[in-house]
């Protein structure tokens, strides 16, 4: 297993041009028939945060949070949740998306999910600055503990990686599991804090709540921009984080590699 992950990121070194240009191409296509083309993929998720401004800053005057305005405290939280949504969505399907490349015996196919997270990332990197310019408008400036912000986009993109693969690989067999993701997506939007304060509920709900991955995340981008916290001031958290995620990569890996020969007769 450690050789195979040796392999799988020399061939992406190796690839890593094919890889971005395969990202980029995807980003494109998925707009290739609007007439906005790909402004529509920045100009809904900034949609749903002006809404979200306006009704609770402006319409319930929603009080701030440890000191912070709703919408600074919101914003990173909600961004890191709509990579990772956008990316998993995308990503269990990229089996049937490129198929051709599946029955291509050169391409190294387990590479495929990176395509997709990438093809997010793009956007991604873009809603990165819109939060540094929503806290400059406040009054916000950057400080040291923003680079963190590349600490937790690689704690996303592993979580990932490892997620995907599984996914990706049963949803040839079932695509059964696609409608599973869009449930996990939807539920996993109100289980994760991103519109509640997990400090306001008791110790047992938040301990409950910190098993999911996105919780670290999610609060880890949030303490990056306005809570002025290093990811290692939380060491069981980020231990646990680091367990669950590296465990669901190893699955990942094992399951893609053991289905991959089926790929082909199966699309």
């Amino acid at each position: 297993m450690i050789r195979g992950f040796k392999n799988f990121f020399k061939c992406l070194f190796e690839e890593r041009k094919v890889i971005i240009d395969l990202a980029k191409n995807d980003f494109k296509s998925k707009y290739t028939n609007s007439l906005l083309g790909v402004i529509w993929a920045f100009l809904l998720p900034l949609m749903i945060i002006m809404v979200l401004w306006f009704v609770f800053q402006v319409g319930f005057r929603s009080t701030p949070v440890d000191n912070i305005p709703f919408i600074l405290w919101y914003i990173p939280a909600f961004l890191s949740w709509n990579f990772f949504s956008d990316a998993l969505g995308a990503g269990a399907g990229c089996i049937f998306d490129y198929s051709y490349l599946v029955k291509n015996m050169q391409f190294r196919v387990s590479s495929l999910p990176l395509v997709k997270i990438i093809s997010s990332s793009f956007v991604h990197f873009f809603f990165i600055g819109v939060i540094f310019l929503f806290y400059l408008i406040y009054g916000w400036f950057p400080n040291i503990y923003n680079i963190q912000v590349i600490y937790y986009y690689f704690c996303t993109v592993v979580l990932l990686l490892g997620t995907i693969w599984v996914m990706s690989s049963l949803a040839v067999f079932s695509r059964d599991i696609l409608n599973i993701i869009s449930l996990i997506v939807q539920v996993g939007f109100w289980a994760t804090p991103l519109v509640w304060d997990p400090s306001s509920m008791p110790k047992t709900v938040q301990m409950v709540v910190k098993i999911n991955p996105m919780y670290y995340i999610c609060m880890g981008y949030r303490e990056t921009f306005s809570g002025k916290i290093w990811f290692w001031e939380h060491p069981i958290l980020t231990i646990y984080f680091w367990i669950f995620a590296l465990t669901i990569l190893f699955i990942g890996a094992y399951v893609f590699h053991k289905l991959r020969p089926q790929f082909a007769d199966m699309l």
